[in-house]
């Protein structure tokens, strides 16, 4: 398994020469990223101006209980959909970013890759997966808060399985219970590695925020690449054993 630093290396040199396809790749993710930097930007200059100039003491209670009850299922499917339209899009990117990183050459349509998953081939088993997932890590989260992040690592390369099991033709003898049951067997003892490489973009993160959301047009696909570098280092051989057999329960 390679360190964290080889990790970003690679990930950068597969970059180099090839922003503009990898930021066309990831233009969704980027844009709405943008929009959240510019959004907190305006909302932090807002209220330093208003407790600076305007108000000499906090604001009060901005709070109202009117339609708080009411409105929880509502929210709660909303966080559903949107959930799963991200994750469909987030993984129409790192679909295309594992085969740039096993080819060493990038997509030639970066737009349309942009939304593969949307489509006949992967919709719904992602869907059926995304369901699986949720319910698990919901599940594992009744127990205590701690046990679903947990479960949320060891089940998070259950995409990409699927997406390299069925390129190889597998996925006809396995049931999709059987990838989140993969995801887990390849996580064992990796669970911690992958938070602390997740937890060494922080800076990043609070960089592209400073400058109002500009930085992360550079920020995500050095992410993303990144972390799609580390499910292919950690699949290794794997790859191409899972087109012959089943994973074992």
């Amino acid at each position: 398994m390679k360190t964290r630093t080889q990790l970003k290396a690679e990930a950068r040199s597969l970059l180099a020469g090839n922003w503009l396809t990898a930021i066309k790749l990831n233009i969704v993710q980027v844009v709405c990223q943008v929009i959240t930097g510019v959004v907190i930007t305006g909302v932090i200059a807002g209220l330093t101006y208003y407790l600076t100039k305007v108000s000499p003491t906090l604001p009060g209670d901005f709070t109202t209980s009117a339609g708080s009850n009411g409105s929880a299922s509502g929210n709660s499917g909303q966080s559903f959909i949107g959930d799963l339209i991200t994750t469909y899009l987030l993984l129409s990117v790192d679909f295309a970013l594992i085969d740039w990183i096993r080819t060493k050459v990038p997509t030639r349509s970066p737009f349309k890759a942009a939304f593969q998953t949307i489509s006949g081939k992967y919709i719904l088993p992602v869907f059926v997966l995304y369901v699986i997932q949720r319910v698990l890590v919901f599940l594992w989260s009744l127990l205590l808060i701690i046990p679903g992040i947990i479960k949320t690592f060891s089940y998070s390369q259950t995409f990409y399985i699927y997406k390299d099991v069925k390129e190889q033709g597998g996925d006809t003898e396995r049931s999709y219970f059987d990838y989140v049951t993969m995801s887990r067997q390849l996580m064992n003892g990796h669970k911690w590695e992958l938070f602390v490489l997740r937890l060494s973009f922080l800076g990043w993160d609070i960089l592209g925020v400073l400058t109002a959301g500009i930085g992360f047009i550079w920020i995500t696909p050095y992410k993303q690449m990144t972390y799609m570098n580390y499910y292919v280092s950690l699949v290794g051989d794997h790859y191409h054993e899972w087109g012959n057999r089943p994973a074992d329960a």
